[in-house]
């Protein structure tokens, strides 16, 4: 096989490999369609994968092997879930090794062929979707969610290539766009694109700044901001980057302040507020440190977290954190702490009356329900207000009997779900 035809698969086993190291890997061909879904079917199938080989790896592998173990995934993936024929799987495979691990080229022949045997013979072990995420991370959600739950939160992680929804500007006719994107209608201004392979910017209308990349649920922040402010109110938006809730803030006539720590996301939110002709008062500094010269209307905290809601979108983010022993967990702890120090550095910026939303892209209740709670109970001076299904176009079931939102990612999962997201709204009292 040529170097072109194998360019994809060493790519894939790239970013296998940095995934079982618990490293970072952008490669190089990610818009590559067969990349995609060969990488995204590999990750999203990890835990499966992972189940098969070991019936045929008698002595584990070492992390320094990485490359080993993951050239055989990617071998795995083909065969079972790619229906590519086995003889040309394993030679794919074979002609990575001569080049990665030639001491190895053996052993990664004999095992993908004995796969492949049985696979044609249907002798593969039973598996359980279940295992496509990290065993400790399912022990902690079984104390969350029922296993139907858990089952079509899976699912949809499965899903290959998960629904790409683009936000339309309120000023634009969002059925011409309907037409000229081929997608369909979700909520007041929102357009899914089912089959989004290929580069964002080469969607139509990308260069003409008139919509953003902004899942539905990741929306609905600002949406209920919306329903209870008038035009030209003052918020301010913490950790603003990307820009997507700026860019709704500012689309609806809002004064914004935004603020971001971070140099390298400053310079995607510059990047796309500039390709939306948006102009916002950008402030680049820590939440701890900035003291706005007149207490804000209202503040918008998207804050830091574990993202674990994105895993449709992202199936590798769990992943790398399990394989950092431990980190999950150690990950989640960190988060929470920012999450803390974020509500605190919010809740000054507010005035008297003033609305505070609070969300995170997060299925976990350490960082949703409970951090609000515990915000409440220390905070006297602020309540929670109640979301009501009237506030929100999409599924009505995400709102809770406390009056929060909790999106998961299996809702509307006959369009191709959303992210999942808790989202809650308080005020500062008198």
């Amino acid at each position: 096989m040529s170097n072109n035809n194998l360019n994809p698969r060493i790519q894939a086993v790239k970013e296998i490999t940095a995934i079982l190291k618990g490293d970072n890997y952008k490669p190089l061909v990610y818009e590559d369609p067969f990349y995609r879904s060969l990488a995204g079917g590999a990750i999203r199938r990890l835990g499966e994968i992972n189940f098969y080989l070991k019936k045929y790896i008698k002595k584990p592998l070492k992390t320094e092997q990485s490359h080993i173990k993951a050239n055989l995934i990617i071998g795995a993936t083909q065969i079972i879930y790619m229906r590519v024929p086995a003889y040309a799987a394993v030679n794919d495979s074979v002609e990575i090794a001569k080049k990665s691990s030639p001491h190895h080229v053996k052993f990664i022949n004999a095992i993908l062929r004995q796969l492949s045997r049985d696979f044609e013979n249907n002798k593969l072990n039973k598996s359980n979707i279940l295992m496509n995420i990290p065993i400790e991370i399912i022990d902690k959600w079984k104390n969350i969610f029922s296993e139907e739950q858990l089952i079509k939160i899976v699912n949809q992680h499965l899903v290959i290539p998960p629904a790409l929804d683009i936000s339309i500007s309120p000023k634009e006719d969002i059925n011409e766009w309907k037409i000229n994107l081929k997608g369909k209608i979700l909520g007041s201004n929102n357009i899914r694109l089912i089959n989004s392979y290929g580069k964002i910017n080469k969607i139509h209308g990308y260069d003409k700044g008139k919509w953003w990349i902004q899942d539905i649920a990741a929306q609905l922040p600002v949406k209920i901001l919306l329903s209870k402010i008038k035009k030209n109110t003052n918020v301010i938006d913490l950790c603003a980057a990307p820009g997507g809730k700026t860019a709704q803030l500012l689309t609806n006539n809002l004064k914004v302040t935004s603020l971001e720590s971070n140099n390298k996301r400053t310079k995607i939110l510059k990047e796309n507020l500039n390709r939306l002709n948006l102009t916002t008062k950008l402030i680049v500094k820590d939440a701890a440190q900035y003291k706005p010269e007149k207490l804000a209307d209202a503040v918008l905290l998207d804050a830091p977290c574990t993202s674990s809601g994105t895993l449709r979108k992202n199936p590798d983010i769990l992943w790398r954190l399990s394989y950092k022993k431990g980190n999950y967990f150690s990950h989640m702890r960190s988060v929470i702490d920012i999450q803390r120090g974020l509500l605190d550095s919010a809740s000054k910026m507010l005035k008297s009356g003033g609305i505070l939303i609070y969300s995170v892209c997060s299925l976990e209740k350490e960082e949703g329900e409970n951090q609000i709670v515990d915000f409440i109970k220390k905070n006297s001076r602020f309540i929670i207000d109640p979301i009501k299904e009237s506030e929100i176009d999409i599924t009505k079931k995400a709102i809770t009997k406390e009056g929060f939102i909790k999106t998961l990612p299996f809702f509307n999962s006959e369009e191709g779900g959303m992210d999942g997201f808790f989202i809650a709204r308080i005020i500062k009292i008198n």
